[in-house]
């Protein structure tokens, strides 16, 4: 008997992504205000530390097996000390500029993903449609710079935006390594050692260079470092992955795309963050360029996928299922998934 294929996803699908991207554009307001409380590398240990358990549970839920197989170790720890390397400097890039520019900047990951994978990644290859979104995205980085972070809300601008701009492409690199990964490994189990790994490495670096607190745990504070923790790393997570159980990743990724743009928002919002034309044109270009990419991997995946799913037998889809899996994974339509 054959699993259903993946189906095109609903109302109920879409609204669920589309609350997806709205979580990690919050995301990225959230550990902005608990940065106040906990330093960069602190923040990452704790909210890390109380996503890992949810991660397990689910693992459970689902009878994922997370005990690793010969020859994976190495290669799991390897990302668990990149990823801490890149959450430590996402985290240093928000504290230093304003979360509206940071969400723009940081989200510009998928245009490293894609450029990256095209080098490194068989048959990724980028076609005259991705050229437009990546310029189209680019473009949208560079107007970015043109513009003045709210010198209250971001004590060192130019670092800080550099920063988050070199943190995408930490990030797109990290994506592709995962990429190769899951082609033999299930995602969650990777996913699960990522942050399991990042753990102690996050302990050491706050350990050495940071207080264990810069500020009091006020109410505020306190509720975002929760949501970043468990919302975040947790739920969000869960939810993109029961998602892609009945749903084509590549077009499920469609509609997350406004990610930055809800992050700009909530930025705008919670902080009374100054929109300079720089920023909002800048972050336009960046989602819509982001959204030109998706397009095109929705249009390869509408005809092919479903019926290359259905013809395939049990075995060697579970075999191809995460690389399809993870196709769609958040992140390659923003800075801050299952663990960020």
């Amino acid at each position: 008997m054959h699993a259903s294929a993946p189906q095109k996803p609903g109302a109920a699908a879409i609204a669920t992504a589309l609350l997806l991207s709205a979580m990690w554009g919050l995301n990225i307001v959230g550990i902005k205000v608990a940065l106040v409380t906990f330093p960069p590398a602190w923040n990452a240990f704790w909210r890390a530390l109380l996503g890992w358990p949810v991660l397990w549970a689910w693992a459970r839920q689902g009878r994922v097996r997370l005990k690793l197989l010969p020859g994976e170790t190495r290669p799991l720890v390897l990302l668990g000390v990149f990823f801490a390397i890149q959450i430590t400097m996402l985290n240093l890039s928000i504290d230093w500029t304003t979360a509206g520019f940071a969400s723009v900047l940081l989200n510009a990951a998928p245009v490293f993903i894609n450029t990256f994978a095209h080098f490194y990644v068989p048959g990724d290859h980028l076609s005259g449609q991705r050229l437009a979104g990546l310029a189209m995205a680019f473009g949208g980085v560079a107007i970015v710079f043109l513009g003045q972070p709210d010198p209250t809300l971001a004590p060192r601008p130019i670092l800080g935006n550099v920063l988050a701009f070199v943190t995408a492409g930490v990030i797109g690199g990290r994506m592709v390594y995962t990429q190769r990964l899951v082609q033999h490994m299930d995602p969650l189990r990777v996913i699960f050692w990522q942050v399991g790994f990042s753990l102690p490495v996050f302990l050491l670096f706050a350990a050495i260079f940071e207080p264990l607190m810069v500020g009091p745990l006020t109410l505020w504070p306190f509720v975002s470092w929760m949501y970043c923790s468990f919302g975040v790393v947790g739920i969000a997570f869960v939810l993109w992955i029961r998602l892609l159980e009945k749903n084509s990743p590549a077009l499920l990724s469609v509609f997350v795309f406004p990610t930055p743009i809800f992050g700009v928002a909530f930025s705008a919002l919670i902080y009374s963050e100054a929109m300079p034309a720089e920023l909002i044109i800048g972050v336009l270009c960046v989602a819509f360029g982001i959204l030109i990419i998706m397009l095109e991997k929705r249009r390869q995946a509408i005809e092919p996928f479903p019926e290359r799913t259905a013809a395939t037998p049990r075995a060697e889809r579970s075999q191809s299922a995460p690389e399809q899996q993870h196709g769609g994974e958040p992140e390659t339509v923003g800075a801050s998934r299952a663990g960020d």
